[in-house]
């Protein structure tokens, strides 16, 4: 068994190497939203088609990313262009029109034998 010191120094040595770690996690983290920030931007622009429709865009790329977890995200933007597409005509196509809402006034409602019921509104 070990000693409450001993289980202490442990501690404070693992905790000293987690922050000493810390600036290169966070620096690797920067550097890769860095990356995929310019990969997005020129995507946008080598598609500027798709910048009304970005939702359709992240879409197929989060299906297409969980499909493909090790694929490299150059090659799965490649690879989602024609998803994209597809899904940007199946969105054109649909009737997204607004409807009014149905008039919900019951007041004029004709109720037939309002005896045969609990007083509980159950027949």
């Amino acid at each position: 068994m070990i000693t409450e010191e001993e289980k202490q120094e442990i501690i404070g040595l693992a905790v000293e190497k987690a922050l000493l770690m810390l600036p290169e996690v966070v620096g690797n983290m920067m550097k890769q939203h860095a990356t995929m920030s310019k990969l997005n931007s020129k995507f946008y622009a080598d598609y500027p088609e798709f910048q009304k429709h970005k939702d359709a865009v992240v879409s197929v790329i989060e299906k297409l990313d969980a499909e493909n977890p090790f694929i490299n995200y150059e090659d799965l933007l490649v690879k989602a262009v024609p998803e994209i597409r597809k899904r940007i005509t199946l969105v054109k196509m649909m009737d997204v029109v607004n409807t009014p809402s149905p008039n919900r006034d019951y007041s004029n409602t004709n109720i037939i034998d309002i005896q045969s019921t609990n007083v509980h509104g159950a027949i």
